[in-house]
């Protein structure tokens, strides 16, 4: 939004430009997603696209935290090394002051206050933190909204029948195979001496939604996976 892109602009440190905010994925994610027959439906959705484009204007700024903390850090070691020296200075100076002629002192008063670029660093730290937090609370309202939406959608009339909703939303992935241990596969049919083929089906469960027995993986038990619930 136009706040933020405001708020980013504020908080550029010495003067490096911002890089555009724009909702990005990477390859892989994207093209699973629009694979999938329920993800692709609302891939590409205003709600989704605002939360996209939150989150990456979030990481933005946490990564340009990250680099002004670390500028900040090699400025506080410098300035620390620079201490450290000064009092050690001032220490020979104090031993050497009650020698005849005194000291070549060595220590330099420090300056009185917080110097304007320590004031400058640390109100722009403070100032990208709470803009973090702002997106973060944007994000957690974009996502109560969806979420408030989805609760509210009606069922789908049109779904009546379980090839109706796998013309709409696609066939799984996995298809029932051998090698395939998710989906229930029904075993090839015995063969009855004199009799032919018997008309007994077995089927080994899939372990999807079928809990495994423990002494094989071959056989399913007839207990639903509740997922621990």
């Amino acid at each position: 939004s136009s706040h933020f892109a405001e708020a980013d602009a504020k908080s550029v440190p010495f003067g490096r430009a911002p890089k555009p905010c724009t909702p990005r994925m990477d390859a892989y994610s994207t093209k699973k997603r629009q694979e999938d027959g329920i993800c692709a439906l609302t891939l590409n959705a205003p709600n989704r696209m605002q939360q996209r484009a939150l989150s990456t204007s979030k990481l933005d700024s946490m990564k340009q935290e990250a680099e002004m903390a670390k500028e900040w850090h090699k400025k506080l070691v410098d300035d620390l090394a620079h201490t450290t020296s000064n009092c050690r200075g001032l220490a020979k100076d104090k031993n050497e002051s009650r020698l005849w002629g005194g000291p070549n002192y060595r220590h330099v008063p420090p300056a009185d206050g917080q110097t304007f670029e320590y004031r400058n660093k640390l109100e722009a730290l403070q100032r990208v933190g709470s803009e973090v937090n702002m997106k973060q609370d944007a994000i957690a309202k974009a996502m109560a909204d969806d979420y408030r939406t989805v609760r509210n959608t009606q069922p789908d009339t049109s779904v009546t029948s379980l090839q109706s909703w796998l013309q709409k939303y696609g066939t799984p992935t996995r298809q029932p195979e051998k090698e395939e241990r998710f989906r229930t596969t029904p075993f090839k049919q015995r063969r009855i001496p004199h009799m032919g083929e018997s008309e007994v089906k077995n089927m080994r469960l899939g372990a999807g939604i079928w809990r495994q027995r423990s002494e094989t993986d071959l056989k399913g038990t007839w207990n639903f996976a509740t997922a621990g619930h």
